[in-house]
């Protein structure tokens, strides 16, 4: 299944008009203690930290480090420490998950982010931790 160039452009914009449409603002709830588990990021938080960013990461399986650029078309260019390059597109779902479509492949890999206390953020797919975002720089930083 191919998915349109503007896809993520799209939805982005979607996202940010049904925010701006809210009603009043509810109630604040009382702070959660730092120590308690992170929320999952929502579809507009994902859409700021990944889109038109270079996203410096870690596969927890082996502790590689890869590079990752999600252009604002919705292209994504993955370089590894090992000099490995891998493209494909990258898209939000409708459960909150970035999800990763490899070039070659037919299912996606979609994963629940969080953030963590550090400022580095969890990507859990099925309820595994499979990577971290250990930072993220605007742009096509390293030229992908």
């Amino acid at each position: 299944m191919r998915y349109p160039f503007y896809l993520p452009m799209l939805f982005g914009l979607a996202l940010l008009a049904s925010h701006a449409q809210a009603s009043e603002p509810q109630a604040s709830e009382p702070q959660a203690d730092e120590q308690q588990a992170s929320q999952q990021l929502d579809s507009t938080e994902l859409y700021e930290l990944v889109y038109d960013q270079t996203a410096d990461c870690r596969k927890e399986k082996d502790q590689s480090l890869c590079v990752n650029y999600f252009s604002p078309e919705g292209n994504l260019t993955q370089l590894r420490d090992n000099g490995k390059r891998k493209t494909g597109r990258w898209f939000l779902d409708d459960a909150d998950r970035l999800c990763i479509l490899w070039d070659g492949k037919y299912n996606p890999l979609c994963f629940a982010v969080t953030e963590n206390a550090d400022g580095t953020y969890k990507m859990v797919r099925k309820g595994k931790h499979k990577s971290t975002i250990l930072e993220t720089a605007p742009g096509n930083r390293d030229k992908l």
